[in-house]
């Protein structure tokens, strides 16, 4: 592996590990450098900030959730299995990394307190949802089961919002979400559509 690749991978790992432990405004820079055996100086050569390293950390994991999102679209027309394979999706990803819900909730909850970073956030997922578009909607327009039609986005980000809250309110207490809880969260959203 280049030995770049290397050191910038490194850098994120800790920054994870840090932004796990400690709010995106109570880490430092010192944390992260210690942490990662890597010198100061060289994360702000990678990183010329903490808004930017944290960035970089929100849409590596932001992007990873929007290809699974594009393949959902490319493998199914139906709004019940695409609720279904998303649900399915967050299980395993939670399952797989518990800690990667607690950063991006974290920092995209701290990013949101201040201009500049809440600046950063929303054109990353301004960069994100034009790569989206461009794959197309995930669904489209939802009819829901009392045939009132909104938007997918709206549906989406309903979905996700409920999902999240859920992990969230468990991983932070220091418990592990029940798949049962996830699973009946989908079955909400399979029956609020036609």
């Amino acid at each position: 592996m280049d030995e770049n690749i290397n050191k910038k991978e490194n850098i994120l790992e800790a920054a994870r590990e840090i932004f796990f432990k400690k709010s995106f405004y109570e880490a430092t820079m010192d944390d992260i450098a210690h942490l990662s055996g890597v010198k100061k100086s060289t994360i702000y050569y990678y990183f010329p900030s903490k808004i930017d390293l944290a960035s970089e950390l929100m849409e590596v994991n932001v992007k990873k959730i929007f290809e699974k999102i594009n393949e959902i679209i490319f493998a199914t027309d139906d709004i019940k299995k695409r609720v279904k394979m998303m649900i399915d999706f967050y299980i395993n990803l939670l399952e797989e990394n518990t800690k990667i819900f607690i950063v991006m909730e974290r920092i995209g909850y701290d990013f949101m307190q201040k201009e500049e970073s809440k600046k950063k956030i929303n054109e990353l997922f301004k960069r994100l949802r034009k790569k989206q578009k461009e794959a197309g909607d995930l669904f489209g327009e939802v009819i829901l089961s009392s045939g009132k039609r909104v938007s997918g986005d709206l549906f989406l980000y309903s979905l996700v919002a409920a999902l999240g809250r859920a992990i969230f309110e468990n991983v932070s207490q220091g418990r592990k979400p029940k798949k049962d809880d996830l699973l009946a969260i989908g079955n909400i959203f399979i029956a609020s559509v036609r």
